[in-house]
């Protein structure tokens, strides 16, 4: 009899040749095979005396293709963590899974800590910011726990990126980054840790360029914080939630500097973000998946825009107010001070506004800014102004000579009318009013005469008035009648000269004291608010 050795693959086409299937097992001895005891076929054909025997090894199972670790201790780091991430035993494709005391599955925590030791490029006009750091994730795996194979290795296994690859790590995302990459020289700088209770550290030095959203509504005085999100990607809050480390979450270098701004801290925060058809941010589409963020605090340095924006703006408007001293008949010269000083100011201001992205409201600077630049814009008006008062060729007359009675006249000016006594006001005018003694009339002859005078083509009120007085004197002397009082005067006149000075000698006073305020005012918002 001849003995046929096959193994399963030839057994299977054995079967395929005979027709067997499974309901034709038991027609095997019909097609001349016999099931020896040792687990071997015989394979007898019907019209032969010869018999056939096929050794089938049907007791090995598929264990035997798993590597053995009973000889662990002898084994290398490579070789060890090799045939513990071996596919009989390991799916690199699966989180470790945990039970609770009630046999539910309990979702991995993966716990994490970000150290910042560069952080730079905080732009106001990109709302981006970039930072560098060393980002670490620790979670829980016990398929790769060796401590009861190797009782004695007390040491970590340590791998880069190829250890990396051979297991399961969670996929976790910057969900406001611009860009990303990991550092490294010749290789990316990814480091796996495996301790001896399957603790896996994965730490990777990273660079980042951030979106800031940034509020600007009390720039440069303001405070931003800037924030930094990391999500799941794959794994829903069922298998995958994110966690911060309980002490040293985020901390920065001790020696991290920052141009613009300072650094006040970090706060951290855990959530949970729900993806939907409307907000759709991870691959699965629809799920809760665990978020975690630290917020970085950040105080802008007002010290630069003090010394070269707000200082040189209180400056040239203070230099604007120079003006109120010239006389206003100097054209040329307050004409190119409030020229020379608003062109100054507008070409500061914008200097500074290219550095700030276009905002949808009102900043502080603007308000700044816009005040100061109505402040020199109205110290050119008031040139103008009084430049036209000057101009003027009549007289202001006024019931008195009070800044109420003043500003009214100039800016509503009156036609000139006659005074209120009755008499015709020409260049030589007498009135004589008389009465005959023969008539029985009990007063004497009275004459007044007005008589006015010309002082470099324009009359002069006053000496006219003088001289009223000195005839009333004496013709009261002369009749011997005790003299009257003399009547409170109702009116007084200013020159267009004079008008002009008053109104430069107020704005003088004026001017500073409303600037004043308003920095009283402005600076109180932007430290009390």
């Amino acid at each position: 009899m001849t003995k046929w050795k096959m193994d399963i693959p030839g057994f299977l086409i054995l079967f395929s040749y005979f027709g067997l299937t499974a309901a034709g097992v038991l027609s095997l001895n019909e097609a001349g095979l016999n099931l020896a005891a040792n687990g071997s076929v015989l394979l007898a054909p019907s019209n032969s005396s010869n018999t056939y025997n096929l050794s089938i090894n049907l007791t090995e199972t598929s264990s035997s293709d798993c590597p053995s670790l009973n000889n662990a201790e002898s084994l290398s780091q490579m070789e060890l963590i090799k045939r513990l991430t071996d596919s009989c035993r390991y799916d690199n494709l699966n989180p470790p899974t945990s039970y609770n005391k009630d046999g539910e599955v309990q979702p991995l925590g993966v716990y994490t800590r970000f150290y910042i030791y560069v952080m730079k490029n905080v732009e106001s006009s990109t709302l981006q910011f970039m930072v560098q750091g060393l980002l670490q994730l620790r979670y829980q795996d016990p398929r790769l726990a060796f401590s009861s194979l190797v009782p004695n290795r007390n040491q970590p296994i340590m791998g880069e990126t190829s250890l990396k690859k051979m297991i399961w790590v969670p996929h976790i995302f910057l969900t406001n980054e611009q860009t990303s990459s990991v550092l490294g020289t010749s290789s990316p700088d990814e480091l796996t840790t495996i301790y001896p209770n399957g603790t896996v550290l994965i730490s990777t030095r990273l660079q980042a360029t951030l979106y800031c959203w940034m509020n600007f509504a009390k720039f440069p005085f303001d405070d931003q914080t800037c924030t930094t999100i990391l999500e799941s990607w794959m794994y829903n809050t069922t298998l995958v939630q994110l966690r911060w480390e309980t002490e040293n979450a985020v901390t920065f270098d001790t020696e991290l500097q920052l141009a613009e701004y300072n650094l006040i801290g970090s706060l951290t925060n855990e959530s949970i973000r729900i993806s939907n058809g409307s907000h759709m941010s991870h691959g699965a589409l629809v799920g809760n998946y665990s978020t975690i963020r630290f917020n970085i605090m950040l105080t802008r340095e007002v010290g630069y825009y003090v010394i070269d924006y707000f200082l040189p703006s209180i400056m040239i408007v203070c230099i604007s107010w120079v003006s109120f001293w010239l006389q206003a008949d100097q054209t040329p010269a307050r004409t190119t001070l409030g020229c020379t000083t608003l062109l100054s100011f507008i070409t500061l201001s914008l200097s500074q506004e290219a550095n700030l992205s276009k905002t949808g409201y009102v900043t502080m600077s603007e308000v700044w800014f816009l005040v100061c630049t109505i402040f020199i814009f109205g110290s050119l008006v008031e040139f103008a102004f009084v430049n036209t008062i000057f101009r003027r060729n009549n007289n202001l007359e006024l019931k008195k000579r009070t800044t109420k009675y003043i500003v009214k006249s100039t800016f509503v000016p009156h036609i000139k009318k006659h005074r209120r006594h009755g008499y015709k006001r020409t260049d030589s005018t007498m009135s004589t009013t008389s009465m005959d003694k023969s008539c029985g009339g009990p007063n004497n002859t009275v004459i007044t005469i007005e008589t006015p005078i010309i002082i470099g083509g324009s009359l002069s009120r006053e000496d006219s008035a003088i001289s009223l007085d000195e005839q009333d004197e004496s013709s009261s002397n002369t009749s011997g009648e005790t003299p009257k009082e003399k009547p409170p005067q109702t009116f007084a006149t200013m020159t267009p000269k004079e008008v002009s000075l008053w109104i430069d000698r107020k704005m003088r006073f004026v001017f500073p004291v409303a600037f004043i305020v308003f920095n009283a005012l402005f600076w109180t918002l932007v430290y009390c608010l």
